[in-house]
């Protein structure tokens, strides 16, 4: 079944020991490790947090749009608009044109904060799957930091927040997120 290990400087069992520990580490220790300074690291909370900023990023905030009441239209008349809005502005205060306006700011808010409510009931899928990316893809670095008893730490582990917004930011798991 193995080939004479005779010739190798380290004994066949110490060998076979090696590579079970090294399998160990790789499919058991290594994922558990990296599953728990992700944890531990607070990715949840920095994730939900990167995807509203990306969402706020991607469609500003609506401007203010000032109301057009009587002194705004008439009060660039001086004293004889004041006297006009005096005597006639509640005419002008509720108009057509500022309850349009009122109304089309009304509904991008409405839209957006939608927007946003969605956004956040679906960034639990989009942070999961950077989890899982970055498991999968860093499974070896994470299998080293593991079998190494933490002594040797990878690059990507030390930039483990980097890889998770990597991640994050992938095709793949963007795509959860619509």
């Amino acid at each position: 079944m193995f080939q004479d290990t005779g010739g190798l400087p380290i004994a066949g069992g110490a060998l076979m020991a090696m590579v079970l520990y090294g399998g160990v580490s790789l499919f058991v220790t290594g994922p558990v490790i990296a599953e728990r300074t992700i944890e531990k690291s607070n990715w949840a909370a920095r994730c939900d947090g990167f995807i509203r900023a990306e969402i706020k990023a991607d469609e500003p905030e609506a401007p203010h749009i000032p109301k057009l009441g009587c002194n705004a239209i008439f009060g660039l008349y001086g004293r004889a608009g004041q006297e006009y809005c005096r005597v006639h502005g509640h005419h002008f205060d509720n108009n057509i044109l500022t309850q349009t306006l009122e109304a089309a700011q009304k509904a991008k808010r409405a839209a957006r904060k939608k927007r946003m409510d969605y956004a956040a009931a679906h960034a639990g899928s989009r942070c999961d799957c950077a989890v899982t990316m970055t498991l999968e893809k860093r499974r070896t670095d994470f299998a080293l930091y593991a079998g190494t008893l933490r002594l040797v730490v990878p690059r990507s582990v030390k930039a483990l927040q980097s890889e998770l917004k990597s991640a994050l930011n992938s095709p793949e798991c963007a795509a959860k997120g619509s």
